[in-house]
């Protein structure tokens, strides 16, 4: 599908012991089947979870070469994570997910066909146009949140 680009997906972590496997097995599924090269880089803020234990195994599981951890030292941000992570990435592009699957990755095939088709830098997902939407949200949240878009 994707020709001779890699992809990076950068994905911080803090106390994500649960979510991680299932997040790297969906990731990795998506890219073996539309055929994808990828590296995926876990960027841990020493969670004390065992966050970094698990990436470790799944680093086993799937290969050095697929699953890079890069842990840092403490609690230092996800701006910051996010810094740490393009530093160290490869890709030729880059996606950036959280841990907890609030980005699903049956998107990014889509989203790898329209930064090709169009030539595009820069390709963003977001809930709050078309057919988006949240889901597991409570009442208080998504007002809080539609009152935090609307002062924008």
């Amino acid at each position: 599908m994707t020709g001779q680009y890699k992809y990076s997906v950068l994905l911080p972590t803090y106390n994500e012991r649960e979510n991680l496997p299932v997040i790297i097995w969906l990731l990795t599924k998506t890219f073996h089947e539309h055929k994808i090269d990828y590296e995926i880089i876990v960027i841990d803020d020493n969670s004390p979870d065992g966050t970094l234990e698990i990436a470790k195994q799944l680093q086993k599981i799937y290969g050095e070469d697929r699953i890079l951890l890069r842990p840092r030292s403490g609690k230092l941000g996800l701006g910051t994570a996010y810094v740490h992570g393009i530093k160290h990435a490869t890709g030729d592009f880059i996606f950036i997910l959280d841990a907890d699957m609030s980005h699903h990755p049956k998107f990014i095939p889509e989203m790898i066909r329209l930064q090709q088709a169009k030539n595009l830098d820069v390709v963003t997902g977001t809930r709050y146009a078309g057919n988006g939407g949240v889901y597991g949200w409570d009442l208080k949240r998504k007002v809080i949140r539609q009152v935090e878009v609307s002062t924008l």
